[in-house]
């Protein structure tokens, strides 16, 4: 175990946590004003191949992020248009967004680069590193030579509890989540909040996807958000809808995937290996669910004894 938790585990934790940490923050807003942002996982994986042809094509990485970022825009609001709009059942327009975004990826690979599978290619410009002559401290050296996509994930934490809980936005979103009718009667505007909420959930998705493709992988790869949209998604649930609760739990489910990567070094077969982070995962939504439970308890012996 002293060989797993050193240094290099703290990097690779804090590396792997970043773009959820940054999809979660989004998902924490979009669960606030009640509706979820099930099309989290699309809306990366759009970022992310956004990212990878900008950064090849214009050769700027930040460029590449920012038009990642628009486009996971564009899609949240396309999400918040049927939802909000139109009614659609928002679970099932969600996870149309994801399949959309999966298949058009794909599709997109192979018609511009001829390739169904990967792009990697050396001319693709990607996230700078932050140089910090913190090396040989110990712990603070995790932070050492980090891309800046963990600087920025941290950064967005601080903003996103500002955004929540210090701005007129931000009481309209929490008002609008805790009654809509309510918040509708005392003149909130409660579609253009709802609208507000989903496109920061995408500007944050298509951010992370960028973070995932030119900050930490620095490529593309059909699929290669792999769960993380919804490892965000359950991020900000356990988090308790919180942006620090939020984050502590991206923190836990980048160091389940950083453990699985180095368990892998120690003979530990890999079917496991991949299927930590996803265990993790799934603890941390029982765990949700029973404490759901025990609250719905409480509150009902309250009543009865009332």
């Amino acid at each position: 175990m002293s060989e797993l938790f050193t240094t290099a585990f703290l990097i690779a934790a804090l590396r792997a946590a970043a773009p959820i940490l940054i999809a979660a923050m989004g998902a924490v807003v979009t669960e606030r004003v009640g509706v979820p942002n099930i099309g989290v996982e699309g809306m990366m994986l759009a970022g992310s191949f956004t990212a990878v042809v900008i950064a090849i094509e214009v050769g700027n990485a930040w460029v590449a992020t920012a038009v990642a970022a628009l486009v996971g825009v564009v899609l949240a609001l396309v999400l918040g248009f049927v939802t909000v709009r139109w009614g659609a059942d928002v679970i099932v327009a969600g996870f149309a967004i994801n399949v959309f975004a999966a298949g058009f990826t794909v599709l997109m690979l192979s018609e511009i680069y001829g390739s169904k599978g990967s792009l990697v290619r050396p001319d693709i410009s990607v996230l700078p590193v932050i140089e910090l002559p913190v090396d040989d401290v110990p712990v603070l050296g995790a932070i050492a030579n980090q891309n800046i996509t963990v600087w920025i994930a941290a950064i967005l934490v601080g903003l996103t509890w500002v955004l929540l809980f210090r701005t007129r936005f931000g009481m309209h979103v929490r008002a609008v989540g805790e009654d809509e009718s309510a918040a509708r009667a005392v003149g909130v505007p409660v579609r253009r909040t709802q609208y507000g909420a989903l496109a920061f959930g995408g500007f944050t998705a298509g951010l992370a996807g960028a973070g995932l493709a030119i900050g930490y992988l620095s490529s593309f790869t059909r699929d290669m958000t792999a769960g993380r949209g919804f490892i965000a998604l359950a991020a900000a649930l356990f988090g308790g809808r919180h942006p620090v609760g939020a984050a502590g739990a991206a923190l836990l489910f980048g160091a389940a995937e950083a453990a699985g990567n180095r368990l892998q070094g120690h003979g530990v077969p890999s079917q496991f290996v991949l299927m930590l982070p996803y265990l993790v995962t799934a603890a941390a939504l029982a765990a949700i669910s029973i404490r759901r439970v025990v609250a719905e308890r409480r509150s009902l012996t309250r009543v009865e004894a009332a």
